[in-house]
């Protein structure tokens, strides 16, 4: 009896050994570089797009190269077009059931955070300082609330005024750096019958560079005051602004049918060199870069004003929109770590050089090479992006603003370009709508 039981007590250490040698074998197995965990994860990243591949294609890009860096992690990319994307994001986190890395609005995803739905990211930027300090301080400054880092940003907003050099060579005109410069390029214009400005009042949105241009007028500086009620947007620094606006159409700076002009119409008269400059953004790149005009075009991030207000070298690169990870997470130890590692690589440069590969802006500082005599487009804009000594504002104006005020201020520009409105009427009506 007693070898029995000698028998049982020692094939049971023996078992006890050999589940702990294995558990061993299978933690060092797993942590070839760190001691990590060699569990396999599976990422759920959900964007606000319906087709990821096709329309964020830098954003698949990096997905894919991210596996293949790391293999044990599998990523599970979805897409929905952007109101079904916010949507569903709401319903989620009503249902505590959020994906792991999304895309969302940065009013929502403050809201989410709020309800502490979101990741805190501030030890993610202080363990990878090298990362935080390549994305400009005012990009992250949006997504935080009360020390916390709720979200990173996903892409740059960045927007101004292409120009087509041809033309200003070809009619012996400076590229304005100034108002001035550029009241006087109109002049010329106007009289070899070519546009200075291609825009297209149908599409109210598109005002980008006189949004850009408004910052200059001192408008961050007066918004606390405006959203107050202690200061107006009839102020005479807005007026000197908006009096610019109709000088610039008085003297013929925008088409004659602007107002039955659509949007993709005035970029269309940009790209076939009908014109010698577009509002636009970064996201025409591709299209320029594709056109007639490709070899001649530049970026500027508007004119400088000599009455207008504080710094005059503002450049309009802001973001536009959160990557925001779901605070459970924390929960599952590999899960968090996989989280860390993808934001470590989407904004490293390796991410960073998928996103130039695909001729999109990258948020941190890109360090890499660009083929001028491939991309000449995009390679103006890389080097509009890393030009020094211009200050970055917190945000697009309109994007600060009630949507009932936005829609008014885009309203109000194109009201006085198409001479609706006098720069007067142009701002008191945008007043009416601040307390909406």
């Amino acid at each position: 009896m007693k070898k029995s039981l000698s028998l049982i007590v020692t094939v049971c250490l023996l078992i006890l050994s050999l589940a702990a040698c294995g558990k061993s074998g299978e933690s060092g197995a797993a942590a070839p570089s760190g001691g990590e965990s060699a569990k396999q994860v599976t990422l759920s990243i959900a964007m606000h797009v319906a087709n990821v591949k096709d329309q964020e294609p830098y954003m698949y890009g990096i997905v894919q190269k991210f596996q293949e860096k790391y293999p044990d992690i599998k990523v599970n990319l979805s897409g929905a077009a952007t109101d079904e994307h916010v949507k569903k994001m709401k319903m989620m986190a009503q249902s505590d059931s959020l994906p792991d890395i999304f895309w969302m609005l940065p009013a929502p995803a403050g809201e989410m955070n709020k309800a502490g739905l979101l990741l805190d990211l501030t030890d993610f930027l202080e363990g990878n300082p090298e990362i935080a300090s390549s994305i400009d301080a005012k990009m992250l400054s949006g997504y935080q609330d009360n020390g916390k880092q709720f979200g990173l940003p996903y892409q740059a907003l960045v927007t101004g005024l292409w120009y087509n050099k041809a033309l200003f060579d070809k009619y012996g005109v400076k590229v304005p750096e100034t108002y001035d410069e550029l009241l006087a390029a109109v002049k010329v214009f106007k009289k070899n019958n070519v546009v200075t400005i291609a825009k297209g009042a149908k599409d109210t949105f598109s005002t980008w560079a006189f949004l850009g241009m408004l910052t200059r007028y001192g408008f961050f500086e007066k918004l606390d005051k405006i959203q107050a009620g202690t200061e107006k947007f009839d102020n005479p620094d807005f007026l000197n602004f908006f009096n610019k606006i109709d000088e610039l159409r008085v003297n013929g700076a925008f088409p004659e049918n602007v107002s039955t002009l659509s949007y993709f119409q005035a970029v269309e008269m940009f790209t076939s060199g009908q014109a010698a400059m577009l509002d636009a953004g970064v996201w025409e790149t591709k299209k320029i870069e594709g056109s007639p005009v490709a070899k001649t075009t530049g970026f500027s991030w508007g004119p400088t004003f000599a009455d207008g207000v504080g710094n005059q070298k503002i450049a309009m690169a802001v973001a536009a929109a959160p990557l925001v990870a779901s605070a459970k997470v924390q929960k599952d130890a590999a899960r968090l770590n996989a989280v860390r590692k993808f934001f470590s690589f989407f904004y490293s440069q390796e991410g960073a050089a998928v996103m130039a590969e695909n001729e999109a802006p990258p948020v941190v500082k890109y360090t890499g090479d660009v083929d001028k005599d491939k991309y000449p487009v995009y390679a103006e804009v890389i080097n509009k992006l890393n030009e020094p000594g211009w200050e970055r504002p917190a945000a697009q104006p309109d994007l600060v603003l009630s949507e009932a005020a936005a829609n008014q201020l885009n309203d109000s520009i194109y009201g006085v370009i198409n001479g609706i409105y006098t720069p007067e009427e142009a701002l008191k009506l945008i007043d009416g709508k601040m307390t909406k």
